[in-house]
Protein backbone atom coordinates (compact mmCIF):
# COMPACT_ATOMS: atom_id res chain seq x y z
CA UNK A 1 0.00 0.00 0.00
CA UNK A 2 1.25 3.47 -0.82
CA UNK A 3 1.88 5.96 1.97
CA UNK A 4 -1.20 8.08 2.64
CA UNK A 5 -0.64 11.85 2.48
CA UNK A 6 -2.21 13.47 5.55
CA UNK A 7 -1.33 17.17 5.77
CA UNK A 8 1.22 19.94 5.42
CA UNK A 9 2.62 20.77 8.86
CA UNK A 10 4.04 24.08 10.03
CA UNK A 11 6.06 24.39 13.23
CA UNK A 12 4.88 27.54 15.05
CA UNK A 13 5.59 29.39 18.31
CA UNK A 14 2.01 30.48 19.06
CA UNK A 15 -0.89 28.20 18.03
CA UNK A 16 -3.75 30.62 18.88
CA UNK A 17 -2.11 33.55 17.06
CA UNK A 18 -1.34 31.41 14.02
CA UNK A 19 -4.90 30.01 13.93
CA UNK A 20 -6.20 33.59 14.06
CA UNK A 21 -3.81 34.61 11.27
CA UNK A 22 -5.01 31.89 8.89
CA UNK A 23 -8.69 31.87 9.87
CA UNK A 24 -9.26 35.62 10.02
CA UNK A 25 -6.63 36.63 7.49
CA UNK A 26 -7.34 34.03 4.82
CA UNK A 27 -10.77 32.74 5.81
CA UNK A 28 -9.60 29.15 6.41
CA UNK A 29 -11.92 26.95 8.47
CA UNK A 30 -10.59 25.78 11.83
CA UNK A 31 -11.08 22.02 12.02
CA UNK A 32 -9.68 21.74 15.56
CA UNK A 33 -7.40 23.69 17.86
CA UNK A 34 -5.54 22.97 21.10
CA UNK A 35 -2.45 24.56 22.71
CA UNK A 36 -0.11 22.10 20.98
CA UNK A 37 -1.86 21.25 17.71
CA UNK A 38 -4.38 22.79 15.33
CA UNK A 39 -5.77 21.90 11.94
CA UNK A 40 -7.16 24.24 9.29
CA UNK A 41 -9.01 23.34 6.11
CA UNK A 42 -7.47 24.95 3.04
CA UNK A 43 -10.01 23.93 0.39
CA UNK A 44 -9.64 20.21 1.11
CA UNK A 45 -6.00 20.22 2.16
CA UNK A 46 -5.23 20.22 5.88
CA UNK A 47 -2.69 22.68 7.20
CA UNK A 48 -1.55 21.33 10.57
CA UNK A 49 0.06 23.65 13.11
CA UNK A 50 2.44 22.03 15.60
CA UNK A 51 3.74 23.89 18.65
CA UNK A 52 7.53 24.24 18.32
CA UNK A 53 8.56 23.52 21.90
CA UNK A 54 12.25 23.28 22.57
CA UNK A 55 15.32 25.02 21.25
CA UNK A 56 16.00 22.28 18.70
CA UNK A 57 12.79 22.95 16.72
CA UNK A 58 12.93 25.64 14.06
CA UNK A 59 10.01 27.69 12.86
CA UNK A 60 9.72 29.45 9.53
CA UNK A 61 11.44 26.67 7.63
CA UNK A 62 10.01 24.55 4.87
CA UNK A 63 6.64 22.91 5.57
CA UNK A 64 6.71 19.31 6.73
CA UNK A 65 5.00 16.74 4.53
CA UNK A 66 3.25 14.16 6.70
CA UNK A 67 2.49 10.58 5.68
CA UNK A 68 0.83 7.60 7.35
CA UNK A 69 2.67 4.35 6.62
CA UNK A 70 2.00 0.68 7.40
CA UNK A 71 5.54 -0.23 8.50
CA UNK A 72 7.65 2.69 9.69
CA UNK A 73 10.91 0.71 9.96
CA UNK A 74 10.62 -0.63 6.40
CA UNK A 75 9.72 2.83 5.10
CA UNK A 76 12.75 4.35 6.86
CA UNK A 77 15.06 1.70 5.37
CA UNK A 78 13.63 2.24 1.88
CA UNK A 79 13.95 6.03 2.10
CA UNK A 80 17.49 5.80 3.52
CA UNK A 81 18.47 3.60 0.56
CA UNK A 82 17.18 6.39 -1.67
CA UNK A 83 19.33 9.03 0.08
CA UNK A 84 17.11 10.25 2.95
CA UNK A 85 18.43 10.65 6.48
CA UNK A 86 16.66 9.90 9.75
CA UNK A 87 16.43 12.95 12.03
CA UNK A 88 16.60 11.80 15.65
CA UNK A 89 15.04 8.63 16.98
CA UNK A 90 11.81 6.87 16.14
CA UNK A 91 9.44 7.94 18.90
CA UNK A 92 6.47 5.98 20.24
CA UNK A 93 3.79 8.31 21.64
CA UNK A 94 0.39 6.85 22.47
CA UNK A 95 -0.93 7.32 18.93
CA UNK A 96 1.76 5.29 17.12
CA UNK A 97 5.36 5.34 15.93
CA UNK A 98 6.70 8.65 14.61
CA UNK A 99 9.87 9.51 12.71
CA UNK A 100 11.24 12.59 10.98
CA UNK A 101 13.41 12.27 7.89
CA UNK A 102 15.12 14.63 5.49
CA UNK A 103 14.93 14.04 1.76
CA UNK A 104 18.16 14.21 -0.26
CA UNK A 105 17.29 17.88 -0.94
CA UNK A 106 16.78 18.60 2.77
CA UNK A 107 12.97 18.73 2.93
CA UNK A 108 11.39 17.31 6.08
CA UNK A 109 9.05 14.32 6.04
CA UNK A 110 7.02 13.19 9.03
CA UNK A 111 6.15 9.49 9.10
CA UNK A 112 3.47 8.01 11.35
CA UNK A 113 2.64 4.35 11.77
CA UNK A 114 -0.65 4.70 13.64
CA UNK A 115 -1.09 2.62 16.77
CA UNK A 116 -3.25 -0.45 16.39
CA UNK A 117 -6.68 0.08 17.86
CA UNK A 118 -7.31 -2.53 20.55
CA UNK A 119 -10.91 -3.59 20.90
Amino acid sequence: MAAQFKHVMLMVNDIPATVKFFSEGLGLTVKMSSPGWAELDADGTTIALHFAHGADVETGTSPILSFHVEDIQQTIETLEALGATLQGDVREPSFGKVAAMRTPDGHVLSLLQPAEVKV
